[in-house]
């Protein structure tokens, strides 16, 4: 029973001095001071023991916490922090987990309070999100099936110039392929670091690009000469609707962990940036787990592409029923006795005419539609038709 709405301290004490005086026994006592015999005799013996201070109220908090983060645990997710100061608390307990086995961590919110309480958080602002892009990314099932490219937006070293740093990514995989700084995005530059790429990793089915230079242009169908290129080789372009950055979301929230890794790391020249590069590509392939693949690394899950790029390129093979032209040196072709200006990008290439209805007449570069001929208008559409098949199945650019 509880106490009289007195000090609790008085009334012990009163108590006490009532059994010290011998004039009440226990049971007196306790019907005085109405509560139990078993508070009488608790509150004697804690007199008996500390004397009238041993008549405090003691802590009631647990004299032990199984489930407290130690302090070497503490000093563990410190110091990774510190070496990976992008990564929130799961990749950072992740890690650990991998690395100390035998340890018990704690969970991510625990581990983010910690970073919280240590200064290590960066508050950010919030921001309204907007919804995300529904449409799948097409052949992106396996490894290979889809590259991204672009350039990271331009930033200055420390010498005053500017670096313009080309990635490639795999979709699938998430496999940071390429993350070279250059000087300008210029085509011979380009091509040379994403021809590494496929020295060393192998062809992709597709690659996507936005609408920028040097991977697209203002020509037919948007081709430019990597684009061209890349269809000789059998790779399939596809690029994103206009102000749509979205549709690549994958290649650009790399970019955003890329800019949080450079922020504070800018190279005195290109050379010393390259390596600030090298240290990002290595961590995010090898080091960094990621969400979306059950929080494995990216490395972990790719493989090098099977289709090797061909010692010679071959021309294309188009159907027997199809119309061959060569593209002249202005871009034109001839058909029916009237010149038709195609492109100059594809000077030199021969192109396929296949037959749709009397009127018009589809225009292929190897298997990629470009453009339609109106025979009754004189003029070239804009194409809309699908990726055609070869006639015997195959691309012979890939054998």
């Amino acid at each position: 029973m509880p106490w009289r709405e007195v000090s609790q301290m008085e009334e012990r004490k009163k108590m006490i001095d009532d059994w010290l005086a011998r004039e009440y026994n226990i049971q007196e006592l306790s019907e005085i001071y109405s509560v139990s015999r078993k508070t009488i005799y608790k509150w004697i013996s804690r007199f008996r023991e500390y004397g009238k201070e041993g008549l405090q109220d003691r802590s009631r908090a647990a004299l032990s916490h199984p489930n407290q983060t130690s302090p070497e645990i503490i000093l563990l997710l410190e110091q990774t922090k510190l070496r990976f100061p992008t990564w929130g608390p799961k990749k950072l307990v992740i890690r650990l987990h991998k690395q100390h086995p035998g340890l018990i961590f704690p969970s991510a919110s625990t581990a983010g309070y910690w970073l919280k309480r240590l200064g290590l958080v960066k508050v950010r602002k919030r921001c309204h999100r907007v919804e995300p892009y529904s449409q799948p990314f097409i052949n992106c099932d396996q490894p290979n099936d889809v590259w991204s490219i672009d350039y990271k937006g331009q930033f200055r070293m420390k010498n005053s110039k500017y670096c313009y740093p080309l990635t490639i990514s795999d979709n699938n995989s998430r496999y940071l392929i390429l993350c070279q700084g250059l000087l300008s995005p210029n085509y011979e530059d380009t091509k040379l670091w994403i021809d590494w790429a496929f020295h060393e990793y192998g062809l992709p089915t597709a690659i996507r690009t936005d609408n920028g230079t040097p991977f697209s242009s203002i020509s037919l169908a948007g081709l430019s000469r990597l684009s061209v290129h890349w269809i000789k080789l059998g790779i399939r372009p596809e690029r994103i609707d206009k102000g749509h950055p979205e549709q690549n979301g994958r290649h650009e929230r790399m970019h955003k962990t890329l800019k949080e890794f450079i922020s504070n790391k800018k190279g005195s020249n290109i050379t010393k940036q390259q390596i600030i590069f090298n240290q990002f590509l290595n961590e995010y392939n090898n080091d960094r787990p990621h969400e979306a693949l059950s929080q494995q690394t990216p490395a972990s899950q790719h493989r090098l592409s099977t289709r090797k790029y061909p010692v010679r390129i071959q021309r294309p093979d188009y159907n027997e029923s199809d119309f061959v032209r060569k593209v002249k040196l202005h871009g034109e072709i001839s058909y029916r006795g009237n010149r038709w200006f195609l492109t100059e990008i594809l000077q030199g290439e021969h192109i396929g005419l296949c037959e749709i209805d009397d009127d018009k007449m589809q225009v292929y570069f190897y298997t990629v539609p470009i453009a339609k001929l109106n025979l009754r208008s004189g003029k070239v559409e804009k194409n809309n038709c699908q990726k055609r098949k070869y006639h015997n199945g195959r691309n012979p650019s890939k054998s």
